[in-house]
């Protein structure tokens, strides 16, 4: 039926197949790619539905008028809309909800709220809520930092894909052809289709055309396929075929297709629907910090019970031995002494746990992914940063990626010489010759094939590389190609092409040249100079081609083929007056060979000091292709990919591979993978489903050391997100890339270059560096405190360091030095050592000795200057009203607890009938602020400043100031640290509030030489070898690792000592 009578009723409109039936015709048509699988499976298919003829009578199309626009709704309504709706970006509420499920942060959410309880209703102290509230801000700061952080990528991310939008096409409709956007084509247009155009639906070809699809983006293979309304086959090959894919590219020609998918029907659709149904892991850093928290806190646990338990006992023990306020049970003081010691306990705990490490993470990670834009790194996970520092493979494609995806002449034969460079060409080929060689190249090339300049100038290929690479070569030859083609216009009545067919491997063009039919010839160099008798001479004369002459082209065409280089014969031939141009044989034949020119995507010339890089980081460089095996071998030699000690399996075809890995069914057989993959450098002829089976068998592989790999892979066409989406960390190309593979992705490299991949990893190693610069500073601190708060509650009874005073502490471990630690920028030597195997302990031995050593050390002044300092007298603050019943170092009067300093004086404790009714509850505390405890508060937050300086350097590095200037933020944090701190121990009223007193200018220097001893400590710490010490925090979860291999950390510290 006509449309129009069809589009009488849009209502009622009825069609004999759906949705489904359409994607599923056009999706076994790209399953099935072979002559059998195409004869066994999709002819019968394509047969019952009548072919497309009967396709078109069943969708109710008229195919020379189209569809009628009234049709256009009832079709969205049965078939789908042109667009894979987007999920709508999350609200800013709902990614800070999402942050706050992480575990730590959960754990960290209930301690805060259990010490606001305990401070608020229980201590009832002064500043007692102060330590719930920290940790609940610092809560709050990671989760707001990480949530804005989400959310500004995603909308940036967003923006970038917004470019693609509205873009207009030509359909057939109502017997006219219109311009409509994309998203408005339904099921059942005429879509009519040229050069340049981006096929916007799936669907199938109409009537005869010359269409030359680039299916790169989608199939991975760079190959041109031609389209004909059915397929055809030739012995075992497929010469064209009818179905016409969404996100493919017209390379040339004209033609039409009827749309038979839209929007998430379509093959492209339905891959960009997986990729977003998939979660995200956590990264491989995440779990190896969950584990490390999971035991820092078990040990917390255990050590705060076992507290509780040593000071109950220790009561008990008081009233058997009728100590001091103990010789009879009062509920007014025991009691809340009880309390007190479970508070002690969860105090611990809660000072055990690293809070500030969650915010250190975010941190380091924000801070990454907005300089990483500065190396046209577009990061769209988070974690994907830290994860790359740990990869040990990168798997990357090789066009536009390791090359710069234009196809350039790079040398030339000519009259028995061969140019080395085009400018060398330039300079020493006469120019009647060189005038000879601009015009035989480029009256020889469609003129659908052009040049135009891009953004910031940059030269375009518009149409075939190859013959704009011969563009190129007439423009710097010195004749521009435009004034050829003036000359030898297209429309011109006595021009005769015959285009290039893969079963001649040539293409000739026939134009009157200068008064004389002529013909132009070029193709595959050992195909058209067999064809040729005779050559150009240097300067431009002809000679017959000789036995020796012949010699000389087969050598360079040899030469030529050996390096990887595209080989294209240039001839031509006048014409005599009695040959018919339109007979093809009769022209190609005894042809004057003009030139042989060797053509190459290439080599970015950073390339080759990239993959050095990779290398000397331990990083092993894969490059996957579809090009044939000689053009990847002599590529991956250029730029190092290959090197003459490899062996000749380092260089492999797809077939082969899957040959050798795969069984019957495609699977990969591990034992048999693992025995090609370590050598494996070079995977030609490549289709994306290799990719993915290289990807996922070195990630399940465990034969080097028995530790699992971390894979990077790069993408840029559709059918390589599942590969993109298996990777530890996938990079989609920012410029050739379709939206497919980078929604897929973890990075969108914008530039499409390498060498941003390896500024990646220096990025990824910087931000797992900065994470344990920071864990060595806090859990330094931590254990440090938790000592002194287990060495307050066991011997004073209460923490020599008061609320907000730790708060402060607190305040200088978390927030602060997150910001000083967690954003120092990546240095080249980063790139000097291994990646970190998955298996590693994220605490290596060496960090484990600064760690202990350095909080023993801490440890041992802060006691020394608690115990050894501050005499016992009667008095108040820093007064001695009476006698001095204990001299100790120093004239400073003791600000320890009465109940500790008296308690081994003889006489000092009045009978029960004389004591005052709040003696006892008075003589557990101190009176107010006193030197001695300011210069105990204000030394181990100067020990911690100048361990901040010492904790930059986690691999046993002597010169811990190396580099610290670089690094403003980190200065300016220590020094606005220790300005802050004169100010809590100077200014009165501030110095109050933290419970302080002023201390002279002698005090102050005791201070900072006491700080500054860390310094010289770290220097002798470093004699100590690592070995003596364990890793700590776990590799990754038994659940991710199964058979971890090798002693956690061993193998880094075997390299730091």
């Amino acid at each position: 039926p006509e449309s129009s009578v069809a589009a009488s009723c849009p209502q009622e409109m009825s069609f004999q197949l759906d949705k489904k039936q359409l994607s599923d015709v056009v999706r076994l048509t790209f399953d099935n790619t072979t002559v059998e699988d195409v004869k066994t499976e999709v002819l019968p298919k394509l047969k019952e539905l009548e072919e497309v003829d009967g396709i078109l009578k069943k969708l109710n199309v008229n195919k020379d008028a189209g569809i009628a626009s009234s049709e256009v709704e009832p079709r969205q309504h049965q078939f789908g809309e042109n667009k894979v709706e987007q999920e709508p970006q999350e609200p800013l509420w709902k990614l800070m909800w999402e942050a706050l499920q992480d575990p730590t942060l959960i754990f960290l959410s209930c301690a805060a709220v259990f010490s606001l309880f305990i401070g608020i209703f229980v201590e009832q102290k002064p500043y007692g809520w102060l330590e719930g509230a920290a940790i609940l801000f610092a809560v709050l700061v990671v989760v707001t930092v990480g949530a804005v952080n989400d959310y500004q990528k995603e909308k940036q991310f967003r923006a970038l894909n917004a470019k693609r939008d509205d873009v207009q096409i030509t359909v057939l409709r109502d017997g006219e052809t219109k311009k409509i956007s994309t998203f408005s084509i339904v099921v059942g247009d005429i879509v009519l289709l040229s050069t340049g155009d981006i096929l916007p639906v799936d669907g199938f070809v109409l009537g005869r055309n010359d269409l030359q699809i680039n299916e790169k983006m989608l199939t991975g293979e760079t190959e041109l396929k031609k389209k004909s309304q059915e397929y055809e086959f030739s012995d075992e090959h497929i010469i064209s075929s009818p179905t016409l894919f969404a996100g493919t590219f017209v390379q040339a020609g004209e033609g039409r297709m009827v749309s038979l998918a839209v929007g998430s029907s379509t093959y492209q659709g339905q891959m960009e629907e997986k990729m977003n149904e998939a979660e995200a892991e956590r990264s491989i850093l995440q779990k190896k910090l969950d584990a490390m928290t999971d035991l820092i806190t078990n040990v917390g646990m255990y050590l705060s019970i076992a507290l509780v338990v040593f000071l109950a006992l220790r009561m008990g023990y008081a009233f058997h031995s009728k100590k001091c306020c103990m010789e009879t049970w009062d509920h007014r003081v025991h009691w809340s002494e009880l309390v007190g010691y479970c508070i002690t306990g969860i105090t611990i705990f809660v000072v055990a746990v690293p809070e500030g490490l969650p915010l250190a993470v975010t941190i380091t990670l924000a801070f990454s992914v907005t300089k990483m834009m500065k190396d046209n790194n577009l990061v769209r996970h988070l974690s994907a940063c830290e994860t790359m520092g740990g990869a040990t493979t990168i798997c990357s494609d090789k066009t536009g990626t390791l090359t710069t995806s234009r196809m350039t002449v790079v040398k030339m034969w000519c009259g028995l010489t061969t140019f080395h460079d085009i400018p060398t060409a330039t300079r020493e080929l006469p120019q009647k010759m060189a005038k000879v060689v601009s015009i035989s190249s480029v009256v020889n090339t469609l003129f659908k094939t052009y040049l135009k300049r891009g953004e910031q100038g940059r030269v375009v290929y518009c149409g075939n590389d190859t013959e704009c690479a011969l563009l190129i070569l007439s423009n710097h030859l010195g004749t521009p190609y435009e004034t050829i083609r003036q000359q030898y216009p297209d429309g011109h009545e006595k021009r005769k092409c015959f285009t290039f067919s893969s079963d001649r491997k040539r293409m000739s063009t026939v134009v009157e040249h200068e008064g004389q039919m002529t013909v132009f010839t070029k193709g595959a160099a050992e195909i058209v100079s067999a064809l040729c008798v005779s050559y150009y001479t240097k300067d431009g004369e002809v000679k017959p081609l000789d036995a020796t002459a012949r010699q000389a082209v087969e050598k360079a065409i040899s030469d030529f083929a050996d390096e990887g280089l595209r080989t294209i014969c240039i001839s031509r031939r006048i014409l005599s007056a009695g040959i018919d141009i339109d007979d093809m044989n009769a022209i190609e034949k005894d042809l004057t060979l003009v030139c042989l020119v060797g053509i190459e995507d290439p080599l970015r010339d950073e390339v080759p000091g990239a993959i050095r890089d990779c290398k000397r980081a331990g990083i092993v460089v894969r490059m996957v292709t579809g090009d044939n095996i000689q053009t990847a071998r002599a590529i991956a030699k250029k730029c190092g990919i290959v090197t003459p000690e490899d062996p000749p399996e380092s260089v492999m075809d797809g077939k082969t591979f899957r040959e050798r890995v795969c069984d019957a069914n495609g699977s990969i057989v591990q034992e048999a993978f693992d025995k090609v993959w370590p050598a494996l450098r070079v995977l030609a002829r490549s289709t994306p489903l290799d990719k993915h089976v290289l990807v996922s068998g070195i990630q399940e592989s465990m034969a080097l050391n028995g530790v699992r790999q971390t894979v990077a892979v790069t993408g840029d066409g559709t059918n390589d997100a599942p590969a993109l989406k298996k990777a530890d960390v996938g990079f989609a190309m920012g410029i050739q890339g379709t939206e497919v593979a980078k929604n897929a992705s973890d990075v969108v490299i914008m530039d499409d270059n390498f060498v941003s991949i390896v500024a990646a990893v220096r990025w990824g190693r910087c931000v797992y560096d900065n994470v344990c610069k920071f864990l060595q500073f806090q859990l330094t601190v931590n254990l440090t405190a938790c000592s002194l708060a287990c060495v307050g509650a066991a011997v004073l009874t209460e923490s020599p360091l008061t609320a907000i005073q730790m708060l402060w502490v607190n305040l200088i471990m978390d927030s602060l030095a997150s910001l000083a630690l967690a954003t120092e920028d990546p240095s080249r030597a980063l790139l000097d050592r291994p990646p970190y195997p998955r298996d590693q302990a994220v605490l290596s031995r060496t960090m484990v000795r600064n760690i202990v050593c350095h909080a023993a050390w801490q440890l041992a002044v802060v006691s020394w200057l608690i115990f050894g300092l501050g005499d016992v007298c009667e008095g108040h603050a820093d007064t001695c009203t009476g006698p001095v019943l204990v001299d100790k170092v120093g004239r400073l009067r003791s600000g320890r607890p009465a109940s500790f300093d008296l308690a081994s004086l003889p006489g000092t404790c009045p009978p029960i009938d004389a004591r005052a009714p709040d003696y006892c509850a008075k003589t557990h505390g101190h009176g107010g602020a006193t030197q001695h405890y300011t210069i105990v508060f204000n030394v181990f937050v100067l020990l911690q400043v100048f361990n901040e300086v010492n904790a930059r350097k986690i691999h046993g590095e002597l010169h811990v100031f190396s580099g610290v200037l670089k690094h403003n933020l980190f200065v300016a944090i220590v020094l606005g640290t220790l300005l802050v701190q004169v100010a809590i121990v100077q200014v009165p009223g501030l110095n109050t509030a933290f419970g302080c007193t002023a201390l002279s200018l002698e005090q102050w220097l005791a201070c900072l030489l006491l700080g500054a001893s860390s310094t010289p400590a770290n220097v002798v710490f470093a004699l100590i070898p690592p070995a003596w010490f364990p890793a700590g925090g776990g590799g990754l979860p038994a659940a991710e690792e199964e058979e971890p291999g090798g002693e956690e950390g061993e193998g880094q510290d075997k390299k730091q000592q």
